[in-house]
């Protein structure tokens, strides 16, 4: 493999950009409607899917627009979620071996999967617990105070980066994990 680790954890994360947040919709803790993998795909998987069902539609998806593009993964739910992302970008940064069809955000920032740190201990592969266990972000990188990190979310529409200032008091979060 060329390249460092770092920018491999880059070049990786670049095919999940921009995908749609998608998920099961869950009733009573049961899924009433199941999405493509339950929003937990590879970026593999993702492209393979979407090729067929374009196929299977006669859509070619080099003509479409960026965002005409989202649309179609979107009408068609394919996407990720938050983290199905994580879990995916752990496995392939730490080569672990987690299912994300059966981890959460809670979970992956729970014990035994993970253990908390303190704030400036923070790395590449670190998660960060939101919305009470509810949202996980993946750190890519911190340069001093201020950490890079990618997620995917509704309200983000999918799958971007963001950056936060790790000494902003309205960086909302309930703590930073890491791996056990």
């Amino acid at each position: 493999m060329v390249g460092n680790k770092l920018d491999l954890l880059k070049l990786e994360i670049s095919y999940y950009l921009d995908l749609p947040y998608s998920k099961n919709i869950l009733k009573d803790g049961k899924i009433i409607k199941e999405k493509f993998l339950g929003g937990k795909g590879n970026c593999r998987q993702i492209a393979t899917e979407t090729i067929r069902l374009a196929q299977k539609q006669n859509l070619d998806l080099t003509k479409l627009t960026n965002q005409e593009f989202y649309n179609f993964q979107k009408k068609n739910y394919i996407g990720i979620d938050c983290s199905g992302l994580a879990t995916q970008l752990l496995n392939f940064y730490f080569e672990t071996k987690l299912n994300p069809r059966k981890i959460s955000a809670n979970m992956l920032t729970s014990a035994p999967i993970s253990k908390e740190i303190k704030t400036d201990e923070a790395k590449t592969g670190d998660l960060i617990r939101q919305k009470n266990g509810h949202h996980v972000l993946f750190i890519v990188e911190k340069q001093g105070n201020i950490i890079t990190y990618v997620d995917s979310s509704h309200e983000g529409r999918g799958v971007k980066f963001g950056k936060a200032d790790l000494t902003d008091k309205n960086f909302q979060h309930n703590g930073f994990f890491r791996l056990n």
